[in-house]
């Protein structure tokens, strides 16, 4: 009856080896694999065989799209350009969280790790970005994947897992967390440091009159976010003033921050909290140092995380102010001179349309903010149309690996571009930074500790005085 069904001919023998690699000849033909146990006189055995038909094969993913990018006006010089770095911010989808449950729309093949690694490393790697900032990144899919290929392309990388537990996924335990890479070539490492919102709560809570709010803001606050915070020196890019914390060799100092903010849409509370940690943190360790500060938020342009962050204060009506269960909020200090825009609302005059693109949530949570007073930014990558995003109904797609679209800036330090004439269409005012004294000082090479409240000199990471000589110390 099979052999009536199914002709023999119909199938073409392909190989007989233990392993087969799919070959250009076999894209949209199913595979059949035929497996036959041995006796022990190496002859084959008459029962006990299996046969297992896969999918069709499908081709290897196409070349990373092109993107353009949106200039904001003036000429650009050959040597004016060799000036620029690149930053590329992106939340990559951890593999733990690409299930059918949360993305039915997305084939199941194209949800694959196999699969999407290629795609999101081809994207990686045609945006020549200088600094790339992950969000999601497993720790194996670190350790395997990202930092041996990245490494191909003249990226060194340092990771950060979320404070959780490791969750048990096809077949080992792991954790997810923020990856930042960088090109050797341009920039150097000085130093890392975790900005551990966890411990920085326990910090802020405990000076609290009564123990029970203490607790219960505690265990509302404390889910395991992080910030990595590496702090670069540039190797072609020396400093021209007193003012600028400079590195060993001279170079502008660049303190690149990548964080993921708590998700759940009912914690607005602690999404504001996070963030107020973290510019506490920046205002008291990153004296004249130039920010970028990256990442997926959690938070869209309307939210109060947003506000707070380029504004430097928060309105007294905003209405995620009234979402406070625990009263975390009323010990919030609320305001900080960070003086921070955003790379896409500079360029466009507004954020990018989306940087999410589910069936449940279509919005933007993820930013390039930096220090406006000490860096210019000259483009920023177009982001996807929406008629585009939605070819295969939403986000991830066999074409697009994550739920969330990469964001690219190009930027220089503020007083090459105002040197070089090339203020025009810029915006690239003089500026003068509220957080700007003393003279400048020198960084040593060293891996400070984590961070946590208090910090500073009392931590031993940094030593007192002007604000900005970093060594290590004790």
């Amino acid at each position: 009856g099979d052999a009536a069904e199914e002709p023999e001919a119909e199938w073409a023998e392909v190989a007989i080896t233990r392993q087969y690699c799919p070959s250009t000849d076999d894209i949209d033909r199913p595979l059949r694999l035929e497996i036959i146990p041995l006796m022990t006189d190496g002859r084959d055995a008459l029962t006990g065989g299996m046969s297992i038909t896969t999918g069709t094969v499908i081709p290897t993913p196409k070349e990373a799209r092109t993107r353009r990018m949106i200039s904001r006006g003036g000429s650009f010089s050959a040597e004016w350009l060799s000036k620029h770095f690149k930053v590329m911010n992106w939340n990559i989808l951890a593999d733990l969280y690409a299930t059918e449950s949360f993305f039915p729309y997305c084939e199941k093949w194209a949800l694959s790790w196999s699969w999407r690694k290629h795609l999101i490393l081809k994207e990686l790697k045609s945006m020549t970005a200088d600094i790339i900032t992950l969000q999601e990144v497993q720790k194996d899919a670190f350790e395997d994947w990202f930092r041996p290929e990245l490494a191909k392309a003249g990226y060194d990388g340092v990771y950060q897992q979320k404070k959780r537990d490791a969750i048990f996924h096809r077949g080992n335990y792991t954790v997810e967390g923020c990856a930042t890479f960088y090109k050797t070539s341009r920039f150097q490492r000085v130093y890392k440091y975790v900005v551990d919102y966890d411990n920085l709560s326990a910090e802020e809570l405990r000076c609290l009159p009564n123990p029970q709010d203490a607790e219960k803001g505690l265990q509302r606050a404390s889910k395991g976010n992080i910030a990595l915070a590496l702090v670069l020196e540039d190797l072609h890019i020396k400093t021209t003033n007193g003012d600028q914390a400079r590195g060993q060799s001279g170079g502008h100092l660049l303190c690149v921050v990548n964080t993921h903010i708590l998700a759940d849409p009912g914690f607005t509370d602690v999404k504001l909290w996070q963030a107020h940690l973290l510019v506490q943190t920046l205002e008291k360790d990153t004296t004249n140092m130039s920010l970028l500060v990256c990442g997926d938020f959690n938070s869209t342009p309307q939210s109060a995380v947003y506000e707070y962050l380029r504004r430097g204060m928060l309105r007294g009506d905003h209405e995620e102010l009234q979402n406070d269960p625990c009263g975390l909020l009323e010990y919030l200090r609320i305001g900080h001179s960070l003086r921070m825009s955003t790379a896409y609302e500079t360029c466009n005059g507004k954020e990018a349309e989306y940087t999410n693109y589910t069936e449940d949530f279509k919005g933007t949570l993820d930013y390039i903010f930096f220090s406006s007073d000490t860096l210019a930014v000259l483009a920023v990558s177009q982001v996807d149309e929406e008629a585009q995003l939605q070819q295969e109904t939403a986000l991830p797609s066999s074409t697009r690996p994550s739920d969330h679209v990469s964001l690219v800036a190009t930027f220089m330090f503020r007083e090459d571009a105002a040197a070089d004439g090339q203020t025009t269409g810029l915006g690239l005012g003089a500026g003068g930074s509220p957080y700007h004294h003393g003279s400048g000082g020198s960084v040593g090479q060293l891996d400070a500790p984590q961070l946590s409240a208090g910090g500073g000199a009392a931590d031993g990471l940094f030593t007192s005085g002007g604000g900005h000589n970093y060594g290590a110390a004790g």
